[in-house]
């Protein structure tokens, strides 16, 4: 009791304002500035977009190809996007309405980003609270901590997408299932919990609405592992199945009746067919990983907190195993004369064992679940999100209880392997950055910031990687969390001179912000096409951007419009540009120059249209270079 007493800090509210402190530092930089990251982000961004434009626009101006899904139906452009669930273009669509006070001509990526920043400060705050019932307080507050700066968290936490809407979603539901099982299956005698196994419904309900498959997945999964590991069933009734099924089809059946009665069940029905069974069996859109993918990528992505994970997750399978082998032990008495003896038993083993359920409910979360996620064709790097609440939970306490090792412990060989690992993945991670900075200083771009920030962000990044190299591994398990603390700090710096410096100008889509610029403001209310297939363009331009192939372009260009047409093209190859004397890419008739983007090492791209007097001779038209090979873009003419 004076452990806890000692650590009320982590408990208190001081506990949680430097988590949400923690929070703003990593997920609000760069959060306005960079632009849509991915095809995924552009598409969820659209389409909320879409969805507040046919509730805010007037009827005149909305558009019967674009906005007749209304609020049921997202639609990206003319077509429907409904292998997502509709939570997370609610909540966008909410976020940008409020922001704007009802303007979609106001709006910005940012505003769609807000939900995904708010579900990842949920998801921190609810492994507090969590971890808290589950652990000590100082464990509990350091896994909140190493889940808010996870390189995996702080970068989806900047995307308009719904994984982090499904983290803190899961995450509800989790917690509800560890009241419940806590109370019914460990504890003597057991408690009624009915409201906490209503609110685990309604949170799987909105799991569900987050991102389909994925909450019901692991909840079935980790209450069937709880089962098989205590070999108790019982417990079970306490989730009140039969209500409990009524309330999850109440929340997700009457969006699912809307929008099979707009495409059609079997439409709808393949549709979820293929965004479930279809990506375990198959690769999707090229996303394929070996079995091992997230596991490998685990000491990347949690880092810093990757620290001793493997030992943590060592350790908590041995506590796990000892609690079974100390309740396996205890068999229930044969006669009701002696409850006696297992009230002693029982509390012999809570005692001994203070605090191990813990482990047992977190390696139920995390194995089955990451097992199944490493078995499908289609990965992605954050598809197992859900998993790493836990996994901090349990790496905190192992840290914790290293540091509380006698003064002359000492890592053992594999534990002091891989905390030069740990610091190597820092070590780079810094490098990196300082070297992308100090390389962007000296590249001359379109829209090139002012020199002192800069070199203040030079500055700061040399500062971070001089400290973590001087963060050397160590032998000695009391020193690990300092070099812990150092390391967060590190990272914070690190990926807010990320976030601020770097993504809003390598990313893919930070090419796109560039190309608008140099288009007619009326561009949008004209024609517009591109053979440059980023979704992000499509954001940008509100949907008006046709996708064609180059063979397409020219006779779209050359058909005969009451408006310009506009086309974005890679500046080089014919039929609309040629090598002239000097070896130089020229525009070629009748078609006119716009402006020419091109970001460092890469081709460049173009903005063109037809000329207005396409039959003025080739010979008197002047040439017009694109790139020259040894100075680089020439300005727009």
């Amino acid at each position: 009791m004076s452990g806890y007493r000692a650590a009320g800090w982590a408990s208190g509210p001081a506990a949680a304002v430097a988590l949400l402190v923690l929070c703003l530092a990593v997920y609000l930089p760069g959060i306005m500035a960079i632009p849509p990251i991915d095809r995924d982000e552009a598409r969820f961004a659209q389409a909320s977009r879409q969805m507040f434009e046919a509730a805010a626009l007037p009827p005149h101006e909305r558009r019967d190809d674009f906005h007749d899904g209304g609020w049921a139906v997202p639609k990206v452009q003319d077509r429907p996007r409904l292998n997502k669930p509709p939570l997370i273009y609610w909540l966008q669509a909410a976020s940008a309405w409020l922001l704007t006070a009802g303007d979609p001509l106001k709006d910005h990526i940012g505003m769609y980003r807000i939900p995904s920043v708010l579900g990842a400060i949920a998801a921190v705050m609810l492994t507090w609270r969590l971890a808290r019932r589950m652990v000590d307080p100082r464990p509990a507050w350091l896994a909140a901590a190493l889940l808010a700066v996870a390189p995996v968290v702080v970068i989806d936490a900047h995307q308009a997408r719904a994984d982090q809407v499904l983290l803190a979603t899961v995450l509800a539901t989790q917690a509800c299932l560890w009241r419940i099982w806590k109370q019914t299956a460990c504890l003597s005698p057991p408690r009624t919990c009915t409201r906490w196994a209503m609110a685990f419904w309604l949170c799987l309900g909105a799991a569900v609405l987050a991102k389909g498959p994925i909450g019901p997945m692991i909840a079935a999964l980790t209450i069937l592992v709880l089962c098989i590991a205590r070999r108790q069933w019982a417990w079970t009734a306490a989730l009140r199945p039969l209500p409990g099924v009524l309330i999850l089809a109440a929340v997700i059946f009457p969006w699912v009746a809307m929008v099979a009665g707009n495409v059609g069940w079997a439409n709808y029905l393949s549709i979820i067919y293929d965004e479930t069974i279809g990506r375990g069996v198959s690769t999707r859109e090229g996303h394929w990983g070996p079995p091992g993918y997230h596991t490998l990528l685990l000491a990347v992505l949690f880092w810093p907190g990757s620290l001793l994970t493997a030992r943590a997750l060592a350790r908590a399978w041995r506590l796990a195993r000892a609690t079974n082998n100390v309740r396996s032990a205890s068999p229930e008495p044969a006669s009701p004369r002696i409850p006696a003896i297992q009230t002693r038993l029982a509390s012999f083993a809570r005692s001994r064992f203070a605090g191990r359920d813990a482990e047992v409910f977190c390696l139920a979360w995390i194995i089955p679940s990451w097992i199944v996620f490493e078995l499908l064709n289609t990965k992605l790097p954050h598809y197992t999100l859900p998993m790493y609440p836990p996994i901090a939970i349990l790496t905190a306490r192992a840290i914790l209880a290293h540091r509380e090792s006698g003064p002359g412990a000492t890592f053992s060989a594999a534990d002091r392997l891989g905390f030069v690992a740990w610091w190597m993945i820092g070590l780079a991670i810094s490098a990196a950055t300082t070297a992308a900075i100090v390389v962007l200083a000296f590249i001359p771009q379109d829209s090139e910031p002012g020199r002192t920030p800069i070199l203040a962000a030079i500055t700061l990044s040399l500062a971070t990687l001089a400290a973590v190299w001087r963060i050397r591994p160590t032998t000695k398990p009391q020193v690990a969390p300092r070099r812990l603390v150092v390391m967060v700090l590190a990272w914070v710096a690190v990926s807010g001179l990320f976030m601020t410096f770097l993504a809003p100008r390598l990313l893919p889509g930070s090419l796109t912000p560039q190309l608008t610029a140099i288009l007619p403001e009326d561009a949008t209310d004209g024609e517009l096409a591109s053979e440059y297939h980023e979704d992000s363009l499509i954001f940008a331009t509100r949907g008006r951007s046709l996708r064609l192939n180059r063979p397409e372009i020219k006779p779209w260009l050359d058909a005969a419009t009451s408006h310009p047409r506009l086309a974005i093209v890679r500046a080089k190859d014919p039929p609309f540009f040629y090598l002239d004397e000097a070896a130089e890419w020229a525009i070629a008739t009748p078609y006119r120059l716009v402006g020419t983007v091109r970001r460092p090492f890469t081709t460049p791209w173009a903005v063109i249209t037809r000329d207005s007097h396409p039959g003025t001779p080739h010979h008197l038209l002047p040439a017009s270079p694109i790139l020259n090979p040894n100075h680089g873009p020439e300005p727009a003419r």
